[in-house]
């Protein structure tokens, strides 16, 4: 099991962000990135992206996977 886990609303802030200093839509980003746009509709519920997502918005936002994990909550 995973120690770490990806922090989905963390990162969804954080492109939210990003794509407001850029004036952008959510659709004008998923162009620009090449992703649907619903992605980012199932992430604001907490959907995780697929991991060329991940690495696509870690590299558009220039940002460590370590800025959008947390640890795993140990299982019992």
């Amino acid at each position: 099991m995973s120690t770490y886990r990806l922090d989905v609303p963390e990162l969804y802030a954080r492109l939210d962000d990003m794509r407001k200093q850029a004036d952008m839509s959510w659709r004008d980003l998923g162009t620009h990135l090449g992703v649907s746009a619903s992605l980012f509709s199932r992430m604001k519920a907490g959907h995780r992206p697929d991991a060329d997502a991940l690495v696509t918005f870690l590299e558009w936002l220039n940002l460590d996977v370590v800025y959008v994990t947390v640890p795993a909550e140990p299982t019992p």
